[in-house]
């Protein structure tokens, strides 16, 4: 016989979730070009602005400098043509067809500017980056893939929550999980979204939780048995 006390009962369900980075993407140019240096090693830690990969800029320095000679100009013959049409010595349509080439020329040359910066692939955010996928000389275009980035220094967790159990959830309610790759050792994190929308195919709920990994040993990608504490 043992003396009867109030004790704290936890309630928990057990889900199957899926860990997944804080910030992942594939990284790719904004123009067509080919590959000049690649500044990263495969599984290097970065900082946000810094530089990935540099495409030769021989071509788009050219069409540069011609979209600034052309703007430059049409600035002056839109001066010139604005001092006549004040002076009453040009039609009105003259003066809008200058204003209109002036116009168009710094579109132009603002874009290539632009260009010409899109020559430069920086890193988004810091992270890790992943298997170089491109060599120098290489020819590529918008849609070729020349790395990942992953960004793992928080991981979520994702799971889908049964109907039943939602009205007890709230944000910043603690869930554990373990993973195979360390079995036996129990990670902890806080929920921090709960969807406000239901799958109709399952009636569940898509949840997720933030998890501190300092360590970087989880992966996204991997899956972890959770206890989910109600």
């Amino acid at each position: 016989a043992v003396e009867a006390r109030r004790m704290p009962v936890v309630e928990t369900i057990p889900l199957v979730a899926t860990l997944a980075a804080n910030e992942f993407i594939e990284v790719n140019a904004e123009t067509d070009g080919i590959v000049k240096e690649i500044h990263f090693q495969e599984g290097q830690r970065i900082e946000a602005g810094t530089p990935l990969v540099t495409l030769d800029e021989t071509k788009l320095r050219a069409e540069l400098a011609e979209a600034r000679a052309n703007a430059q100009l049409s600035q002056a013959t839109f001066a010139r043509t604005e001092e006549l049409f004040r002076a009453q010595l040009l039609s009105k349509q003259e003066f809008d067809q200058a204003a209109a080439t002036y116009a168009m020329n710094r579109a132009t040359l603002e874009r290539r500017e632009r260009d010409l910066a899109d020559a430069r692939v920086i890193a988004p955010f810091a992270g890790i980056t992943g298997a170089r996928r491109i060599s120098p000389g290489q020819v590529i275009t918008r849609t070729t893939p020349l790395t990942w980035l992953v960004d793992l220094d928080i991981v979520k967790v994702e799971m889908n929550v049964p109907e039943r159990v939602l009205s007890q959830l709230r944000p910043g309610q603690a869930v554990e999980f373990s993973v195979a790759a360390f079995p036996g050792e129990q990670f902890r994190g806080e929920v921090y979204f709960i969807s406000p929308q239901l799958d109709e195919a399952t009636r569940t709920a898509l949840v997720k939780a933030r998890i501190p990994n300092p360590d970087l040993r989880l992966k996204g990608g991997m899956f972890a048995s959770l206890e989910l504490r109600l």
